[in-house]
């Protein structure tokens, strides 16, 4: 009897550490594969390694590597940071480059149990959310490759977290974890900039709420109640998050670097994302994401005898498909009903999705999606909580939309990590023309 209460009161716990476990299990099993670079592994896995070996060149721009390789200078440096640590642990191979994406990944399915969890203020949210973090074929693929934009995506779940808490307790360290957060995403790509307008735009309206106008200030002393949110907003979305971004730059200034030299550093980046133009065959605009009309095909490799096998960063179309069904409802519901945690999770999307319309950067990929998918994710769950939550049959509704989200990932699981196939069996997996 002691023994069942236990597993009883601690039943979510206990399931979600099995989620945690699986995601860790099916990212590092054959993380090696494939054993060479493949995509973008030539700029950002080789830049790691020279990382790792200390070489200055690898945080510069001005440097010439060798044939088919080139040093990824065009994002910061936190990325490749990571991903050189992986190198110095385990050595100067695939599963040393790819293993803190695919750590950062399984932690995510922790990450955000905790934000749906704080954010619906439901446990069962938080395992639904983790449940389709896990079953997130898109996700899943970004843990096993070494790019960056898994990064960015934890970090943002870690920052949207602590503005949460802060919207609950009021609490200013929240406040300066947000904006730590968000200057590590800043530090992996310029992308996360997004992320520290939105988040900061969110406590800027917190803050006026709380300070302001619930406590009617906003008729006696209006102006000197804003200038106590001022400084309090520069520290957490301004001072923060700078020092962070600069102090991932911390070993390109050891090796003699002047901050002139930073300063020219970040603006080829700006003229090199400006000025790109070549077309590739797998780009695609902003407004076709949602619909994942193109995924990115990462990886063909001849096998011999008649087996190859292909990578491509693919969503779960069940997921995305039901969950464009969830957003729209999410928008109806939020304006309807004025509810809070839904109209966060709806606006994040538009927040990190509707900025590519604008970007000076004309070639962009699905991935770059990547941060609206993690609250399209959460709108998802906030319907399919309520489903749980209203009786026996929601909660059999919810598990079988589960089993099935569960089901397309390992359907698609041999093109997500390049097992071993036969050439007319791609077939089988090309749902749409434009997927090929």
């Amino acid at each position: 009897m002691p023994q069942q209460s236990f597993l009883m009161r601690y039943k979510t716990e206990f399931l979600l550490a099995l989620i945690i476990l699986f995601s860790f299990g099916i990212r590092l099993y054959r993380l090696e594969i494939p054993e060479s670079y493949y995509f973008d592994e030539v700029y950002f896995a080789f830049t790691a390694q020279e990382m790792a070996k200390g070489n200055r060149a690898a945080w510069e721009s001005t440097h010439q590597a060798p044939e088919d390789l080139a040093y990824e200078w065009t994002h910061p440096p936190l990325g490749k940071e990571i991903s050189a640590l992986g190198i110095l642990i385990f050595g100067d191979n695939t599963f040393g480059w790819r293993f803190f994406q695919s750590v950062f990944g399984a932690l995510g399915v922790l990450f955000i149990y905790f934000l749906g969890k704080e954010l619906f203020n439901s446990k069962s949210a938080g395992i639904i959310a983790s449940l389709l973090y896990s079953f997130e074929s898109f996700v899943f693929v970004l843990s096993r490759i070494t790019m960056v934009d898994i990064f960015i995506a934890e970090f943002l779940i870690l920052a949207s977290l602590f503005i949460v808490k802060y919207a609950k307790t009021r609490r200013s360290s929240y406040l300066i974890l947000t904006g730590f957060f968000c200057g590590a995403g800043m530090s992996v790509k310029w992308s996360g900039v997004y992320i520290t307008e939105f988040l900061g735009g969110v406590a800027l309206f917190l803050m006026y709420y709380f300070e302001v106008y619930t406590t009617g200030a906003r008729d006696k002393d209006f102006i000197s109640s804003l200038l106590k949110i001022i400084p309090r907003m520069a520290l957490a979305f301004i001072v923060v998050p700078l020092l962070v971004y600069v102090a991932t730059y911390i070993p390109y200034f050891y090796h003699g670097n002047s901050f002139q030299d930073f300063l020219n550093l970040q603006g080829n980046m700006y003229g090199y994302h400006g000025g790109v133009t070549a077309d590739h065959p797998y780009q695609s605009p902003w407004w076709k994401w949602p619909l994942m009309l193109r995924p990115v095909y990462l990886l063909y490799e001849d096998l011999g005898e008649g087996w190859i096998a292909h990578a491509y960063l693919l969503g779960n179309p069940f997921i995305w498909y039901t969950g464009i069904l969830f957003f729209i409802l999410g928008i109806i519901q939020a304006v309807r009903k004025e509810t809070p945690p839904l109209l966060f999770t709806v606006l994040s999307v538009f927040a990190y999705w509707l900025p590519w319309a604008f970007s000076p950067r004309k070639v962009v990929f699905l991935y770059h999606y990547l941060p609206s998918l993690v609250f399209l994710l959460l709108t998802s769950t906030y319907f399919l909580n309520e489903l749980w939550n209203s009786s026996v049959k929601g909660k059999i509704l919810v598990g079988l939309y589960l089993c099935i989200a569960g089901g397309v990932f390992f359907y698609f699981y041999p093109v997500l990590a390049a097992w071993p196939m036969k050439e007319a069996e791609i077939d089988r997996y090309m749902w749409l023309g434009s997927w090929r």
